[in-house]
């Protein structure tokens, strides 16, 4: 029997060649054809501290809301507190005993947005803490019943989420010594749970929310497991709650936030693990959720090798700037000693340019595409020398000049920078669409900006550390 089959083989073969010859030819004589250039700028890394949000030194700043007092001195005393303030970030405790057998007051809370009003004005980052105590006594100054701290939570939430523009995070859930959460008549697990749930419930879901120990968190999640990349950012409780350490370093348990004996029941969540395993904890959790604190007690924990090894691990953002003063003038004394560029500045130095994230344009290369529709992709590579992630996701936008005319256009990138990890690279890929671009040659810039705080994200390049652009590199178009 004849092939029915074999001469709409041969059809369909002869269909496809004359395709290929017809599209070779209508390149060849009608797409212009263009030869693509490109040359990355030349970038050292820089050893400079950059200003940049969300991480870094702060200081504290105490207020007691009072009926005694006004609206208007209130907002006084926020404004003196950020002028004198030199860092962006500050840690704001506001102490609530004068309420706490009774609703806060609308002068209360008119204090506090005053407050807030004043230091979003002046572009600071807050790290807010509601408590009833900062002497040692919250036994006996706090409310006697958790349905008055809830209510105080509902009353503060409204002003809260007005001003998400400066509130970065909240630690602790009002109770303990100094707000940390110990020493305190609430520190059951179930009525731990609630109040951050409470918290969680009711503010707005930008603002992240920490507890003091690894162990807390747990508790509170009901969940022994970190979180994962798939869960962060989603504004979920667990992908909200991070930590803050007020006895970092301080011994091998940093004060109790750890314990001597390993992690043994995973039905716990209560348990503390050892220091090993709350590192590696932490490791992973704060890859996504902000950690920071406070330095304490002058011990080898806290010697600058041992300590630039544990605010690695740990992803520390942020760290009180006046205490431990012990510690910080050992940091001050001892010479950071490696094969870095930072090796011969002091340990202060060096861990206050690495405290959070520190980007870096670490690399760059085109690719071009004969015959597609987007014709070159730029592969972006930008490191992160930091010891930390950024928690918030920036704007960045590449700008494309002609070098003749001037002429520039804006490209919006879909590059999130909460991927870069800590002490790692990111490769990021951009379409250029350059057989749209007429002939010349064209310098390419990186802008990342804030949209909370309208600030240039600054990056560790030699000589543009305080410029809101950095170079790329250049396109020649022929």
């Amino acid at each position: 029997m004849k092939n029915k089959l074999l001469p709409r083989l041969r059809f369909l073969l002869f269909f496809m060649c004359a395709s290929l010859f017809l599209a070779a030819l209508y390149y060849a004589f009608f797409v212009r054809r263009i030869t693509v250039v490109y040359t990355p700028a030349s970038l050292v890394a820089s050893t400079e501290p950059l200003d940049t949000p969300y991480c870094g030194f702060y200081q504290m700043s105490g207020f007691t809301p009072d009926d005694s007092g006004s609206v208007d001195d209130a907002a006084l005393w926020s404004s003196q507190q950020c002028d004198s303030d030199p860092y962006p970030l500050m840690l704001l405790e506001i102490n609530l005993k004068n309420y706490a057998e009774q609703s806060l007051s609308q002068n209360a809370l008119d204090q506090v947005d005053a407050i807030l009003t004043s230091c979003a004005f002046r572009k600071k980052q807050l790290i807010l803490r509601f408590l009833y105590d900062w002497d040692g006594n919250a036994l006996q100054t706090e409310p006697s019943s958790v349905s008055r701290i809830e209510e105080h939570i509902q009353q503060l939430a409204t002003v809260l989420n007005a001003h998400s523009d400066c509130v970065y995070l909240l630690q602790g859930i009002f109770t303990g010594n100094n707000g940390e959460m110990h020493d305190t008549n609430y520190a059951s697990p179930a009525i731990q749970r609630q109040l951050m749930q409470k918290l969680a419930d009711l503010t707005d879901p930008s603002i992240y929310l920490s507890v003091r120990t690894p162990a807390q968190l747990r508790s509170i999640l009901q969940n022994k497991n970190t979180l994962r990349s798939n869960m962060a950012y989603n504004g979920s409780l667990a992908s909200r709650l991070g930590l803050f350490n007020d006895g970092m370093l301080g011994s091998d348990s940093d004060l109790g936030t750890y314990d001597d004996t390993p992690l043994s029941d995973p039905s716990n969540f209560e348990e503390k693990g050892t220091r090993k395993e709350e590192l590696r904890f932490q490791d992973a959790l704060c890859q996504y959720v902000p950690n920071g604190g406070e330095v304490v007690l002058d011990n080898s924990y806290n010697d600058l090798t041992s300590a630039i090894q544990s605010l690695s691990v740990m992803h520390i953002s942020y760290l009180n700037a006046a205490y431990d003063p012990t510690v910080l003038e050992k940091w001050k004394r001892t010479t950071y000693v490696s094969s870095d560029a930072f090796s011969g500045c002091s340990g202060y130095d060096y861990i206050r340019t690495h405290l959070g994230y520190r980007y870096r344009i670490d690399a760059s290369s085109v690719h071009f595409h004969t015959f597609a529709e987007d014709t070159a992709t730029l592969y972006l590579t930008i490191a992160n020398d930091g010891f930390a992630p950024a928690y918030r996701q920036f704007d960045t936008i590449l700008s494309v000049t002609e070098q003749t005319s001037g002429l520039t256009f804006q490209i919006p990138l879909e590059l999130d920078n909460r991927q870069i990890a800590s002490a790692d690279t990111a490769v990021f890929p951009v379409s250029l669409n350059v057989r749209q671009w007429e002939a010349g040659t064209y310098s390419l810039t990186l802008t990342m900006t804030d949209p909370t705080t309208g600030q240039s994200i600054p990056f560790a390049n030699s000589g543009y550390e305080t410029r809101t652009e950095v170079p790329i590199g250049s396109i020649s178009v022929n």
